[in-house]
């Protein structure tokens, strides 16, 4: 707490006590809370004439209010630094410009962003759009795609990117523009199949639209100056639109996400309705048994032997809720542009740039993936955000490649390859087997697309490029006249690495996808979703009882977090507790019961499981008890108080490895039970997203929602959900990274497990054996056969589940039951396609433990030799009487 004395008009003293947070960096201090007092009004206070008066006042004044001071301080921590930190990373670093300039720009940047939500969203006529494609164009898309792709195709074989004379040039362009002209009509085309292609196509050319209008109206601006400008016009339009947006949608009943609105939209858009699945749903009313009013938000109204659950006819068209949230969509394009016009800039690395404004992006699509998902719509929103991501990317290229000369952008690239490299060089292996899971196909088909583009080559027409003598770097590179030679490098690239350990790397990520996304996210709502229906007509007290017993056991499997258990409660607690507790308190004990439960599985996971295993030298290792990130772990957790470092970390990370790991770092039970209760900032919202949910579900005995609003709230529950776990995750890697950063003695003063680093310097010996035998050139056959083979079947299932979802699995969502969504067998959430993929995950599994158990073995016996010749080998002193020489031989490893 400082104090500054000012001198006012008159007789007053103006002390300003200036509090701020000492643990605040100067460059994150957004605030500082200050407080001025006319020392006129203070009794006792002292004239202008005595200044030795003045300076007892403010000392006194001080004395006062130093207990304020002491009392602000923690809250300035916990509050202040969180709060400044994600307000920097939420807010793009705007350039300043002239009023005029920006207003300008702004028109420029809303013409598109107007065109489209008047042409493709609820707010205009997107419904009557996606409906007029629909039927008179949607059937020609397949000619016009097959068109596309031939006259692309055609265009690679004859090498024309290499047409670099006039004509040339002119017919690249000309080619460019129709595969262009031809992509954007196609998306139109297929919008109604695919709805998520016309948000797409609009943030792919957004750039081309403010390039044109840099052409025309800032032509004496240089393109580096001129796209940072559009910083703050495209963040003041994304949030423009956001306003916008969620103004319209509270301003009338008819503009809310509700179950009859999604049936209306549905009719609207011409979706076609799922009667293969629900054959006794077929009816008069566009193909349906029941009549929907599209012009009021009244609920459906059903023929006689309609039964209610035909209203899920729909459930495979995502359109309605594209169309819906489609200003949403255009203004996380913006917001996203937004942020790469900064990393334009240049006020920071490349580096620090591109990881700031990428953890941005996921963090948006993280939340909206989360809302759409208990808004009933997520089938369909997953492909919708990929494509969200792609499209937003291949537009940050676009302006990339306008604002930099080509020389620019390989200089600026480089520099950001040499960094990556040069801090992250040890985890190299661990992308390269995300970018072989990944795109593995993608490298067969240019692979094919390659030969036949040689095969051109070699006849020698005109327009293709001619072959050239092999340089001695790639002679002895396989595909020599049969792949070009820029596959040819590509190839030698891949051989290059090391490929044992990259495709275990890429099993890994694959058997993490597979786990993670499909057998504990499906798997786990189908067993919630039975759970909730099985304790519908049960006392609240038996209710609870179970619910903490199976949330126990949920909450110690590593894989299951604790969010679907909070919505779970949610939604049972409503229904159970009504007629007893009315509908207000049995959300409050929802909440509640969560909050215990939590604090129960802490103390298990940490005493029972961290407690138990903390004398286990092999689990301490494995956890990297020794290495800095850990250690910075201990340091923040064992704190005295419960800052916002200490609380992030217990708050926002995975609840089984944060809890177990305090329990083998052996730290003291309570402060880690008081730091964990303000996991309540997400319960709440969680718990509160589950029981919207049930009550927008209820009716009324005239078939009206009983809560209209119910369905709107649980979106927005769930995105502030999403919100509070990204902060809180956001937050626990920004102190632990400081603290790594800023606290390395005191990280430094922590014991060493003396236990665990002998483990780790055997560790590192056994190490260097395990990757001489797997080196690719000393793997036996089979091996090799096995490991890629293993990996193939891995792609294929991921592939599978990803690409083809809808044919994979059964659509369902935690509010459905299995009698009336699996007809009855819960194996119905799995389709035939499903289980292939499944099999092939089991079979890369048993595949990779052959290679991995062989590896192992080979291991032992080489580190076994190693020990018995060290033993066996001694030093000799022989004497060579003849030659006068003393020889000594010494064995060594």
């Amino acid at each position: 707490m400082a104090i500054q004395e000012n001198k006012l008009e008159g007789d007053a003293l103006e002390v300003e006590i200036v509090l701020s947070s000492s643990r605040i960096p100067e460059e994150e201090r957004s605030t500082t809370n200050s407080l001025t007092i006319d020392t006129n009004t203070v009794k006792g206070g002292s004239s202008e004439s005595d200044p030795e008066g003045q300076t007892a006042t403010a000392r006194h004044i001080e004395r006062i209010l130093k207990p304020i001071h002491d009392t602000l301080r923690p809250i300035g921590d916990a509050v202040v630094t969180p709060v400044a930190l994600v307000a920097d990373h939420l807010i793009p670093k705007i350039e300043r410009i002239p009023w005029y300039h920006f207003f300008a720009l702004s028109i420029i940047v809303a013409i598109p962003a107007a065109c489209y939500i008047i042409g493709f969203t609820k707010i205009g006529y997107g419904l009557q759009t996606f409906y007029f494609l629909s039927r008179y164009f949607e059937q020609h898309a397949y000619v016009l795609a097959l068109s596309l792709v031939g006259f692309a195709l055609v265009l690679f074989l004859l090498d024309f990117h290499h047409w670099h004379s006039k004509c040339g040039i002119l017919s690249r362009y000309i080619a460019v523009s129709i595969l262009i002209l031809g992509t954007a009509v196609l998306v139109c085309f297929i919008s109604a199949t695919h709805p998520y292609g016309p948000i797409s196509l609009y943030i792919v050319l957004m750039p081309v639209w403010l390039v044109l209008a840099k052409n025309l109206f800032y032509r004496h601006l240089r393109m580096r100056t001129y796209v940072p400008w559009l910083s703050g016009p495209l963040f003041f339009n994304a949030v423009a639109i956001m306003t916008l947006w969620t103004y319209w949608t509270f301003y009338s009943d008819t503009h809310e996400w509700t179950e009859t609105t999604r049936l209306a939209d549905a009719q609207v858009a011409g979706c076609v309705p799922d009667i293969e699945t629900y054959p006794e749903c077929d009816g008069e009313f566009d193909g349906v048994c029941f009549e929907v009013d599209t012009n009021n938000p009244n609920p459906p109204k059903f023929d006689k032997d309609c039964p209610e659950i035909c209203i899920d006819v729909y459930d495979n068209c995502s359109n309605m809720f594209i169309v819906w949230v489609g200003p949403f969509l255009v203004s996380l394009g913006l917001l996203f542009l937004s942020f790469f016009a900064t990393f334009l800039r240049g006020t920071g690395t490349v580096e620090q740039e591109a990881i700031r404004f990428t953890k941005i992006w996921f963090f948006l699509l993280f939340v909206m993936w989360i809302a759409s998902s208990l808004a009933g719509a997520g089938a369909g929103v997953s492909v919708t955000l990929a494509a969200l991501t792609l499209s937003a990317f291949i537009a940050s290229a676009i302006l990339l490649a306008f604002s930099f000369t080509h020389a620019e952008r390989e200089e600026r690239v480089t520099q950001l390859w040499m960094n990556l490299i040069e801090k992250y060089d040890q985890y190299l292996n661990i992308a390269k087997g995300l970018l072989v899971v990944t795109s593995a196909p993608v490298f067969i088909i240019y692979i094919a697309i390659s030969f036949l583009n040689q095969s051109v080559r070699n006849i020698n027409l005109p327009c293709s490029k001619k072959t050239r003598t092999t340089s001695e770097s790639m002679k002895n590179v396989i595909g020599e006249g049969l792949v070009t030679e820029e596959a040819r490098r590509l190839i030698k690239e891949v051989k290059s690495w090391e490929l044992v350990e990259v495709f275990t790397y890429a099993i890994y990520w694959g058997t993490g996808f597979m786990t993670f996304t499909v057998l504990a996210a499906k798997f786990t709502t189908l067993f919630l979703s039975w759970l909730i229906e099985q304790t519908k007509d049960m006392e609240i007290s038996v209710v609870t009882g179970i619910l903490i017993g199976v949330g126990v056991i949920m909450f110690l499997l590593p894989p299951v977090p604790g969010a679907p258990i909070y919505l779970t409660l949610g939604i049972v607690m409503v229904p159970v507790g009504r007629d007893t507790l009315g509908l207000t308190y049995s959300i409050f004990y929802a909440m509640g019961v969560s909050l215990v439960l939590k604090l129960f599985a802490t103390f298990l996971q940490q005493k029972m499981i961290g407690g138990l295993l903390q004398s286990n030298v092999g689990i301490r290792q494995l956890v990297g008890i020794n290495t800095p990130l850990i250690r910075a772990f201990k340091l923040v957790l064992a704190e005295r108080g419960f800052g916002a470092a200490k609380v992030s970390i217990l708050c926002g990370g995975p609840d089984w490895p944060t809890s177990v790991l305090c329990g083998i770092m052996d730290l003291s039970l309570w402060p880690i039970l008081v730091g964990t209760i303000p996991v309540l900032v997400l319960i709440v919202p969680t718990v509160m997203a589950g029981s919207f949910t049930y009550m927008g579900s209820l009716k009324l005995a005239s078939g009206q929602p009983e809560f209209s609003w119910a369905g709107t709230a649980a979106t927005i529950s769930a995105a502030f959900a999403a919100i509070v776990l990204f902060g809180f995750m956001l937050l626990a890697a920004y102190y632990v990274e400081q603290t790594m950063r800023e606290r390395g003695d005191e990280i430094a003063e922590i014991p060493i497990d003396m236990e665990v680093k002998k483990l780790d310097d055997e560790q590192v010996l056994r190490n260097k054996v395990y990757e001489e035998v797997t080196e690719w050139h000393v793997v036996p056959g089979w091996a090799k056969f096995s490991l890629v083979l293993s990996l193939i079947c891995m792609i294929m299932s991921c592939y599978m589940v990803q690409l083809f979802q809808e044919d994979a699995f059964t659509p369902y969502q935690l509010t459905y039951t299995i009698d009336r969504h699996l007809g009855g067998d819960w194996k119905n959430l799995v389709l035939p396609l499903g289980w292939i993929a499944l099999l092939l995950f089991g079979v890369s599994l048993l595949l990779f433990s052959f290679v991995v158990i062989w590896a192992k073995r080979q291991t032992d016996e080489r580190l076994k030799q190693s020990v018995t010749s060290r033993r066996s080998v001694v030093s000799v002193e022989h004497v060579d009487r003849d030659m006068g020489v003393s020889i000594i031989s010494v064995g060594s490893i």
